[in-house]
């Protein structure tokens, strides 16, 4: 199981492209691509720990009916002991010594060498009653057997649960650990280069401003003429020539904005989008193929259950309407979606649902629902989604292939 996530951590090792600080929308790729890698490497992992969560499911429902029945038939055990007593007591005051006065001292009825002319004595009734106790308490001692073995074996499934929720956890944090930094240092650099560039246009505009006022003012100029005026003289004396220099223009001009403004990453990754739809898990998760499997209660496995880390953001797999959300002992809290196309959506064990959101809600596709985690009756072990889908007009069917096909 280590080898298994060992060979996941090497997968997803950091970029060149990030350390050096040069990223492209490629590189963003090929980390969402390591990121499913991660998930389709976990699977057979995933699958060993959803068995071993039904496993346990069941152990624990065993385990509560056999401390049940254990405890009826110590109880049954009880009355018929006296039962017994009673009736030993009875044969002995009517009929002498047959080794009865051991009946009152054994620890069970069946301690006792009982003697084949014993049973010659008794009626019908008293043999019905003397096997019933011999019956119930060599049941009590099978269930009992059975109940603690019931209890080893859920150790051993819990602690095998434990093993591999710490290891499913660590390789899922790690996946997203890889694709979170190379998405949001390419979303930095995005958010720089469009800085830049909104920069440069402004001092384009500002350049290109200047110059045309500069030549609105050359060409005021030129159409200044110079006007001589010749007064008349009695003398003859030659006129006076007036020149008219034009006003004097300055022009102040505010250096254009220089402010950069730094935008913190995002605490989780855009969702990823494909042919409209999208992962209902914006995060590395890992899940197995367990529609049908066998679960508490008699029940069977109507979804998929995607293990991811606690709290990894929720999306809404399409746009669409937000039905209702509830709180239940079942699922916990939990979303119901219908999309756009008509199909419906279940989400279960959510640790929060994001506010604004409730019935009557429209949303997006990669819209924030809300966070994983392990409400309901969903064990503590590692928080999962657990998912359904239903096509338009039909009931629920297996999410699967549609979860493979969008989340890798």
């Amino acid at each position: 199981m280590v080898m298994v996530v060992a060979l996941v951590v090497a997968l997803i090792a950091p970029t060149a492209a990030l350390a050096q600080g040069q990223l492209s929308q490629d590189d963003v790729d090929r980390a969402l691509e390591r990121r499913r890698q991660a998930s389709s490497e976990l699977e057979q992992m995933t699958a060993r720990f959803e068995q071993a969560m039904a496993d346990e499911g069941i152990l624990r429902e065993r385990i509560t009916d056999l401390a049940k029945s254990v405890s009826e038939l110590e109880r049954e055990i009880g009355e018929r002991r006296v039962e017994v007593k009673q009736l030993v007591k009875e044969r002995y005051m009517a009929g002498g010594s047959l080794g009865t006065e051991r009946m009152f001292s054994a620890r069970t009825f069946t301690d006792i060498p009982v003697q084949s002319e014993y049973y010659e004595l008794v009626n019908e009734a008293d043999l019905t009653l003397l096997r019933g106790l011999e019956a119930a308490e060599a049941l009590q001692v099978e269930y009992q057997a059975e109940l603690d073995q019931s209890l080893l074996d859920q150790e051993d499934v819990v602690a095998e649960l434990t093993v591999l929720a710490e290891e499913l956890g660590a390789a899922l944090a790690r996946a997203d650990e890889d694709y979170n930094a190379v998405a949001a240092a390419f979303q930095k650099q995005e958010e720089e280069r469009k800085r830049r560039e909104e920069e440069e246009r402004r001092r384009r505009e500002e350049a290109a401003r200047r110059a045309a006022e500069q030549a609105a003012a050359a060409a005021a100029a030129a159409a200044t003429t110079t006007t001589t005026t010749t007064a008349p003289s009695n003398s003859g004396g030659s006129g006076a020539t007036t020149t008219t220099a034009p006003p004097a223009t300055t022009t102040t001009t505010a250096p254009p904005s220089t402010t950069t403004t730094t935008t913190a990453p995002p605490s989780a990754p855009p969702p990823v989008i494909t042919d409209g739809k999208s992962c209902p898990v914006n995060a590395a998760s890992s899940f197995s193929d367990t529609w049908g499997a066998p679960r508490s209660g008699g029940r069977t496995h109507k979804g998929v259950d995607m293990v991811a880390a606690r709290n990894a953001p929720l999306v809404a797999i399409e746009s669409g309407t937000v039905t209702r959300t509830s709180n239940s002992s079942l699922g916990g809290l939990s979303v119901y979606l219908t999309g756009a196309s008509g199909s419906r959506y279940y989400y279960a064990h959510l640790e929060y649902i994001e506010g604004g959101i409730r019935g009557g809600t429209s949303v997006s596709v990669g819209q924030l629902l809300g966070g994983n985690g392990s409400t309901g009756n969903a064990p503590d072990w590692l928080p999962h989604l657990h998912f359904q889908y239903a096509p338009p007009g039909s009931d629920w069917v297996n999410p699967y292939p549609l979860v493979k096909a969008l989340c890798g």
